[in-house]
């Protein structure tokens, strides 16, 4: 099995999930980066490229989700976010946000992978022959 080059870039200020996020999207077949909050994301991809997907935290220090998620919209509205949250508002916020989906901490792996799958597809190394 070969390795994709798609990128997700996990964006969390808990450093356990952020983690546990890597290790199993890049036993999926994912390439990973992490951002501690959205001003560490934002610098990363000004600075790089612009992830094939994103799972975005929404309260993190420095630059939360949503002003990221809104600073992001401005510069590339073709993004793709997930959004992932302890917060029972989530949902609400997400659809204001034009989050492809949002999914509840803790969030289930399988629901995490299903929906990183449904976003990217053609990314996943269990797609590849």
């Amino acid at each position: 099995m070969r390795q994709n080059n798609e990128l997700v870039l996990v964006v969390d200020d808990d450093e356990d999930i952020r983690e546990l996020l890597r290790v199993v999207l890049e036993a999926d077949g994912y390439r990973v980066k992490v951002a501690v909050d959205g001003l560490d994301a934002w610098e990363q991809i000004h600075a790089g490229e612009l992830p094939a997907l994103i799972l975005l935290d929404l309260m993190m220090p420095r630059m939360d989700g949503e002003h990221f998620l809104k600073k992001l919209r401005r510069r590339c509205p073709e993004a793709v976010v997930i959004i992932l949250s302890g917060h029972d508002a989530a949902q609400k916020k997400a659809g204001e946000l034009k989050a492809a989906r949002c999914l509840t901490k803790p969030v289930e792996l399988d629901d995490l992978l299903n929906a990183v799958k449904r976003f990217a597809p053609a990314h996943s190394k269990r797609d590849v022959a």
